[in-house]
């Protein structure tokens, strides 16, 4: 069964998927290579025992070792071309697994067209709970900057001073999230779980999710309120 998006905590389960599938030609190749290997030797192995037996047919066949020597003759032709039974089985393994490989190409390229979205997708929300990541570290970096400030015993000018520096961008990064193109690519259900995961407040993700619903947003400016 193939569920309907990839979970996890860094989404990496489609990535997973998709390289396994890019990469398993390449597998295909090693295992092609392998049993072509074995069938070398294994044909070696016939030629090598057939030379044997026949020359069993050089020795006397009287005496007490000649029932002897008419059992080894006859049990090594048989096992030389059991080996060589087994050599005709290898090559059309051979022949099925690369078959499967040209297969699995068309199927990988035709895959490859269809969930290209999806990928783009998946790479919009690892970039987007990274980017959150580092913010919310960022962000907690400056309350207990700010806090230290204060029990230090500083004056409220120092403080605002200090969270001027941190909003200029020397303790905190500001990050573009482009919600358009990665928010509209997926579940907005996930995501908005994603970034209450990441420890966004309940405010935020609600502000979210309303901007989310049709790109409406309220705004104050000079103390005036905005409809949505």
């Amino acid at each position: 069964m193939v569920t309907p998006w990839p979970e996890g905590e860094r989404n990496n389960g489609f990535d997973v998927l998709y390289h396994n599938m890019k990469h398993g030609h390449l597998s295909t190749k090693d295992l092609a290579d392998f049993i072509r290997e074995r069938a070398t030797i294994e044909e070696a192995y016939s030629r090598s025992m057939t030379k044997l037996a026949k020359s069993a047919s050089n020795y006397t066949q009287l005496g007490t070792f000649a029932p002897v020597w008419d059992v080894f003759k006859t049990s090594t032709e048989k096992l030389a071309s059991c080996h060589l039974d087994l050599v005709r089985r290898l090559q059309e393994i051979i022949k099925e697994v690369h078959k499967y490989g040209d297969e699995q190409i068309k199927t990988y390229k035709k895959t490859k067209e269809d969930v290209s979205g999806t990928l783009e997708a998946v790479q919009n929300i690892q970039s987007i709970t990274q980017a959150l990541q580092k913010s919310k570290e960022n962000y907690n970096a400056k309350c207990v900057e700010q806090e230290r400030v204060k029990k230090e015993g500083a004056t409220q000018r120092e403080v605002d001073k200090v969270i001027h520096l941190v909003d200029e961008g020397k303790a905190v990064d500001v990050v573009f999230l482009d919600f358009n193109k990665a928010f509209d690519t997926v579940p907005h259900s996930i995501l908005l779980d994603k970034l209450s995961n990441c420890g966004m407040s309940g405010f935020m993700v609600h502000w979210v999710k309303n901007w989310l619903n049709g790109r409406a947003q309220r705004v104050v400016v000079n103390g005036a309120t905005s409809g949505w």
